[in-house]
């Protein structure tokens, strides 16, 4: 996605070199923040890609159709609420569309894939907060961004499409999400200036999350790691650059599809072993008491 919007913004066709040269500016950029540590590196990058993000939204909701957006968000809200479990066992087996297959089910396999890493870095940095804290602030925060942020663009998307201004349903059909999703952002008002923005605040929302898996593989690989110190810097660089060099090859030998196949492969074992560290969670807080 962020090559082609880079593509779009300088002319150029989106290319397996162009996508290149972005995974090595968000190596470059993440191993730097990972090199720096918690605090001068991977914090700053987080604050910098928040303050990018609150921008770009904000500016589309102001710019674009506000109260269109305002009533399409809460009137999904609703119906999210009101359907939660049909749409949670809707299978599709009429149609066989394989939106199930391709998008939810891949969405699952996708969190738990990445899930150790995750919990491995949230853990690492909330160090003297509640688990109620931690868990308020990774579902009630995290869920409320991801609402927002899908609120104002998918609707400000959906208006293009019902007003005829652009044919958002077309583009995706014939060149794919990435050319959809950068029509969209450059069809606002100072549209290049806007997928600028938009450009950077992906390339460091994709550097913010590699930074955090390489923080944390280096604290999982690390021996005798007392709770307040951080893994060696070439430990961190090591894993920073690896990180960078496995999106790469899986694009190189076919695209977005191996990654996906690697995410379903890597969550199936990872299933079994959240069941037991459910269960190891619930007797630990227990004994606890």
């Amino acid at each position: 996605m962020i090559a082609a919007g880079l593509g779009r913004l300088f002319g150029v066709e989106s290319s397996f070199s162009l996508q290149v040269g972005v995974v090595g500016l968000c190596a470059v950029l993440f191993s730097a923040s990972v090199y720096l540590g918690l605090e001068r590196g991977i914090q700053r990058l987080s604050h910098v890609n928040m303050a990018l993000t609150k921008m770009l939204l904000l500016f589309v909701l102001l710019a674009g159709p506000t109260l269109f957006i305002l009533k399409m968000a809460a009137n999904s809200a609703g119906l999210m609420v009101s359907q939660f479990l049909r749409m949670n066992t809707w299978t599709d087996p009429l149609t066989e569309s394989r939106f199930i297959e391709d998008w939810t089910v891949f969405y699952w396999a996708w969190w738990v894939a990445i899930g150790p890493f995750m919990g491995i870095f949230v853990a690492r940095i909330s160090e003297g907060r509640t688990i109620r804290q931690i868990v308020f602030g990774m579902l009630g925060w995290g869920s409320l961004g991801c609402a927002v942020y899908y609120g104002i663009l998918g609707n400000y998307a959906l208006h293009l499409e019902l007003n005829g201004i652009l044919d958002v349903t077309g583009l995706l059909a014939a060149e794919g999400e990435p050319a959809a999703i950068t029509a969209v952002i450059a069809s606002l008002p100072a549209g290049d200036l806007v997928l600028g923005v938009f450009c950077v605040a992906s390339l460091v929302f994709l550097a913010t999350t590699y930074d955090s898996a390489a923080y944390a593989l280096a604290s999982s690989a690390s021996t005798a790691l007392a709770h307040d110190e951080e893994p060696e810097r070439w430990h961190r660089m090591f894993w920073a650059f690896a990180l960078a060099i496995l999106p790469l090859a899986l694009m190189r030998i076919g695209g977005l599809d191996p990654m996906r196949t690697a995410s379903l492969l890597a969550s199936i074992p990872l299933l079994v072993v959240f069941a037991m560290m459910a269960v190891s969670l619930v007797r630990a807080l227990r004994e606890g008491r």
